[in-house]
């Protein structure tokens, strides 16, 4: 073992929260690469060893030191992929489902394995699954699409005969979790956190879309999802609303997503989740790690508002929200210090999470690849929507705690959330209802 250095706020929320449920895969991020072609096993092994080697965080481990949680760096070693041959398998793409979907709800143990999980299956000759999986204390969504680009990179120098020409890293994530450790304290975070305690002081932590189902004691993390595509033309008017209202496409679905809450009997307030980059630092945009921060949106949804005016306050609030993200959420919980029930998250139990561009595949001469995302069959709240914009067009991911709602009330709900986008967009001057 070497180095022994802080932990971030947002990797002790999800140690503790290992400790708590163990074995559950909610914070595991299960990725599936499908590949067809002339794949080298040796020059993937050899590239994904190199990735690790200049990321730390994929080989940190978390152990207690004198009452205090700490991330020890292991020494960089080969990453052995050995290959699992089912092509003799009767069903070869039967068993590749159920051995990724084994592999997605393995759990990790935080103070011995290593943070990134390979598996390749070789189901015929020239077509391979590759299961890479992670676990969320160890990278965020950004993090992915460095892991693939250096992944790609490495394999396409050494498989071309030259040496791999990736920037030097001078810092690592342990660097980031010390500076925010020491952070904590201190004045710089202190308009962030004025902000937030003024915002949230009162907020109703149970605002949510009335299940089907009566609340267990104690959230168990099960969960299902629906998955479903925004018709273009609908697109196009949420992109000419955003610039007619000075706002971002995120801000719409934000207003969409808090006026389905009103209609569907939340209230007259929604509170909602999002996941903000963090990354502050130039820095920061190249290193693998868990950066992501929570912000807690409140959009006030009074009778009788206008789907623009909505966008409007969605706007609003999203850029106060960015202007203070560096308060890490775990801290703004510590200091609202809200009434804790096993049965809900902290503050919100809706998120709105929004990218641009599909999960990147890698790039790998004499190879045709695609990647996806594998299925926990988890949720960490109530109901995630997810938004992709890619390609010219949105595509969603509703997640949903399948111990509140029933499969078809997910199914319902998503295609409510698309008939509204659709009639608001078309009438944006319409009151809501």
């Amino acid at each position: 073992m070497t180095d022994d250095r802080a932990v971030s706020r947002a990797q002790q929320r999800l140690w503790i929260l290992d400790r708590l449920g163990p074995g559950s895969a909610a914070y595991i991020v299960p990725l599936i690469h499908r590949i067809d072609g002339d794949l080298d096993v040796a020059l993937l092994e050899r590239s994904l060893t190199e990735v690790v080697r200049r990321h730390e965080v994929l080989r940190t481990v978390y152990r207690l030191r004198s009452r205090a949680l700490r991330q020890v760096v292991r020494p960089a070693e080969l990453v052995r992929i050995p290959v699992l041959d089912i092509s003799d398998h009767e069903n070869p793409q039967a068993e590749a489902e159920r051995l990724t979907a084994t592999e997605a709800r393995r759990p990790f143990d935080l103070g011995a394995d290593s943070m990134i999980r390979p598996l390749p299956l070789r189901l015929a000759p020239g077509r391979h699954w590759l299961c890479l999986t992670l676990h969320h204390i160890a990278c965020d969504g950004w993090s992915l699409h460095i892991l693939h680009s250096e992944l790609s990179a490495c394999y396409r120098s050494w498989h071309a005969g030259t040496a791999p020409e990736l920037p030097p890293l001078r810092e690592q994530y342990a660097d980031f979790a010390e500076e925010q450790a020491a952070q904590l304290g201190g004045p710089s975070l202190q308009p962030a956190s004025d902000y937030w305690r003024k915002r949230l002081a009162d907020v109703p932590a149970s605002v949510t879309i009335p299940p089907d189902l009566p609340r267990p004691s104690t959230r168990s993390f099960a969960g299902g999802h629906v998955r479903f595509a925004v018709e273009r033309s609908v697109g196009t008017r949420i992109n000419a609303l955003a610039r007619a209202c000075r706002a971002t496409p995120f801000t719409v679905f934000l207003a969409a997503f808090a006026a389905l809450v009103r209609l569907r009997g939340g209230g007259s307030e929604a509170v909602i989740g999002t996941p903000v980059t963090n990354r502050q630092r130039e820095s920061h945009q190249r290193l693998i790690g868990m950066f992501v921060n929570t912000a807690v949106l409140r959009l006030e949804v009074p009778e009788g508002v206008t789907f623009q005016e909505l966008v409007h306050r969605a706007r609003d609030e999203s850029r106060k929200a960015i202007v203070h993200q560096a308060l890490p959420f775990e801290m703004l919980v510590e200091e609202l210090n809200p009434v804790r029930d096993p049965a809900f998250n902290p503050l919100f139990q809706l998120m709105l999470g929004y990218q641009e561009g599909e999960l990147p595949g890698l790039v790998l001469p004499g190879c045709e690849t695609t990647a996806d995302y594998g299925d926990t069959s988890t949720a960490k709240l109530d109901v995630s929507l997810s938004i992709t914009h890619a390609a010219g067009h949105y595509s969603g991911r509703l997640e949903y705690s399948s111990d509140l709602f029933k499969a078809a009330s997910a199914h319902c709900l998503a295609e409510q959330f698309q008939a509204l986008l659709a009639s608001a967009t078309a009438d944006p001057l319409q009151s809501l209802g």
